[in-house]
């Protein structure tokens, strides 16, 4: 055994480890995806219930369940927290670098696969979406996972453990984002008859069988939350998949996420940066390694033909349509990265020299173009953003990330031209990688932009829990999702009291008009109760837990339409008559608007949706208002 090059590969991989995972938990959860992913897992934990995903207390049935499931065992090991809940994704996305680099390995040498699993782990996009929770990273390395088991199956298509394996991550991965799954797997196999020009070879894939092993790991959920919530299937093939690559889903939104085709390609072209420059030579060469590939070599042909399915489909499926997302494109960056690792590899080849020059001399001159943005970039940012103008160390974090960006771009430009390509990795990871650790620092820095953590957590300081919160709304509930997580992030364990059974630990009294409970760390909790009832923002679960919710306008204006799940309107959607009520009644209210909202939409104000009688904002951090009712001023002024 070369212990020598286990030590670098283990080393390079512990590198991508660190950087995936490093600050996952320093920052608040930006709404509203995150809130959504973090919100529905935590709310499985405390209700006990791993079949129907719910948010803010209802029923929430618009993805899969995978994620959410991944997000629930965190928190079961790690506790109910911002770095339990990103933790899955960020080790989703080193599974990819580990694959990444193993396949390229195989394929290409080691140089290759070391090559590849660097410039996957600092590329922006698959760094960033390692730090934020959002499917597509785990999609990727999913899909990536189906390709690299088809492709040894379809070597030795009588393995019992290869066949298995390919269908069952093509399984997980429909868990993950729905049937689109399935639509790679069709392309590649259908790509890989093309390319052996015998129809035949689609029998070494086995499709039929393998399409029970996929229904096998799906059906039993899909069965089972059909059970629960009739009409939910239909619902969810139709109007969340369908509708959603037609852009006729109801109600629209996603708004903020949408890009043109030109923009569309432009971001893919970002997510791949640092590498970019070089992804268009290393496609050429590997088109040409293509044609050299002899008929007969079916290993290396086939290989080439599942990368370029799993590199190309994310890309050109979603350019033709209107529904396409800013970050559809990153289950392409590991077949990509693999691409340029191939040509990296060949570059120490004499026959390469002139190509290897070329790209030293433009990823120099790169790094000095950026150093030139040194001059004006980090004092013109204000002027792009005017919201961080109040944001301290915005201007000195944007120049760390130029300054590590410039000195990767100029260390491997140089190295390469040197014709040291070691060294040149070496640059380029610790330049990058000292840029992407300042980007968490960044997260930090606007999460109260993003995030309703400062604003909840400062008015629970102020208020105590029992006050009521209203939100006018958003584009989705994940952001409701998320301002209910910081409420309560434990919830409550009071056991079967309020059925009357009460808990000694938890209870100390009990009457019409309130439960007075006992937290987690011992202090007293009033739970406001009408005719006897838990009031609509507290949710009572089957697992003995109380967990607090806020309350959602319904007729907030077109910007903010709530879904319209089957089954029951859930009891935490109001309306704007109905948060009157409460907000002229005899308990303190809270109403946070919209930080979403249109900013240029002059049908669509700020103070669009206040109650009457608001006055002033209390709290105002980053876009979030904070309004109380006359009992909520009184508590805020002692």
């Amino acid at each position: 055994m070369n212990w020598s090059a286990v030590w670098i590969d283990g080393a390079i991989l512990l590198a991508a480890l660190f950087l995936l995972t490093f600050g996952i938990g320093r920052y608040g959860l930006f709404e509203p995806h995150e809130g959504h992913f973090a919100g529905v897992a935590r709310e499985m934990v405390l209700r006990g219930d791993w079949v129907t995903p719910t948010l803010n207390g209802a029923p929430y049935l618009n993805k899969p369940p995978l994620l959410y499931w991944l997000i629930a065992t965190s928190y079961q090991i790690f506790g109910i927290n911002e770095f339990a809940a990103r933790l899955p994704i960020a080790i989703a996305g080193w599974l990819g670098v580990v694959l990444t680099w193993l396949w390229s390995r195989q394929l290409w040498g080691a140089i290759a696969g070391r090559a590849a699993a660097v410039f996957l782990s600092t590329s922006v996009g698959w760094f960033i979406f390692a730090h934020q929770l959002l499917i597509d990273e785990l999609l990727g390395t999913l899909l990536l996972g189906v390709m690299y088991c088809l492709w040894h199956l379809l070597q030795r298509p009588k393995s019992r453990g290869l066949f298995i394996a390919t269908y069952g991550l093509l399984g997980l991965a429909v868990l993950a984002k729905g049937v689109l799954a399935i639509a790679f797997w069709v392309v590649a196999c259908g790509a890989i008859a093309l390319t052996r020009r015998r129809w035949d070879a689609l029998g070494l894939c086995r499709p039929v069988l393998g399409l029970g092993v996929v229904a096998a790991v799906v059906l039993p959920w899909f069965i089972a939350v059909e059970r629960a919530n009739p009409g939910f299937v239909e619902y969810f093939l139709f109007n969340e998949n369908l509708k959603r690559a037609l852009d006729t889903r109801w109600p629209p939104d996603y708004s903020i996420s949408k890009v043109s085709p030109w923009a569309y390609l432009a971001v893919t072209a970002i997510w791949c940066l640092p590498w970019i420059l070089m992804v268009p030579p290393a496609i050429m060469t590997l088109w040409q390694r293509w044609q050299q590939e002899s008929t007969q070599n079916h290993s290396s042909k086939d290989a080439l033909t599942l990368l370029a399915v799993l590199a190309a489909l994310p890309i050109l499926l979603f350019l033709p349509l209107s529904s396409r997302l800013y970050y559809y494109s990153i289950p392409a960056l590991p077949p990509l990265a693999m691409i340029v690792g191939h040509w990296w590899g060949r570059l120490e080849d004499s026959k390469s020299e002139r190509s290897r020059r070329w790209m030293g001399w433009s990823m120099a001159g790169l790094g000095a173009a950026i150093a030139t943005a040194l001059v004006w970039l980090p004092q013109s940012i204000v002027g792009f953003f005017p919201e961080l103008a109040q944001t301290k160390g915005v201007q000195t974090i944007v120049t760390v990330i130029l300054v590590g960006l410039s000195v990767g771009f100029v260390g491997t430009g140089l190295s390469m031209l040197r014709g040291r390509m070691a060294v040149a990795l070496v640059l380029l990871w610790f330049g990058f990688g000292t840029s992407w650790a300042c980007v968490i620092q960044g997260f930090k820095t606007i999460q109260d932009f993003r995030s309703s953590k400062t604003l909840v957590q400062t008015a629970t300081q102020r208020l105590g829990s029992e006050a009521l919160w209203i939100f006018e709304g958003s584009r989705e509930l994940g952001a409701a999702g998320a301002m209910s997580f910081y409420l309560d992030p434990d919830g409550i364990y009071v056991g079967q009291a309020f059925r009357g059974k009460t808990s000694p630990d938890s209870i100390s009294t009990s009457g019409n008009d309130k439960l007075l409970v006992r937290g987690p760390k011992g202090e007293s909790i009033v739970v406001p109760k009408v005719n006897g009832a838990l009031s609509a923002e507290w949710v009572y679960t089957p697992a003995g837990n109380l967990y607090k919710t806020v309350l959602v306008l319904t007729d907030g204006g077109s910007n903010r339409l709530p879904p319209a799940f089957p089954g029951a309107t859930p009891v935490t959607l109001i309306t704007k008559e109905q948060m009157q009520r409460y907000w002229s009644g005899d308990r303190p209210v809270i109403f946070v608007t919209d930080f979403l909202r249109m900013p240029n939409d002059i049908n669509d104000p700020p103070t669009l949706n206040l109650p009457r009688d608001s006055g002033a904002p209390l709290l105002e951090i980053g876009p979030r208002q904070l309004y109380g009712n006359a009992i909520t001023q009184r508590l805020w002024l002692k």
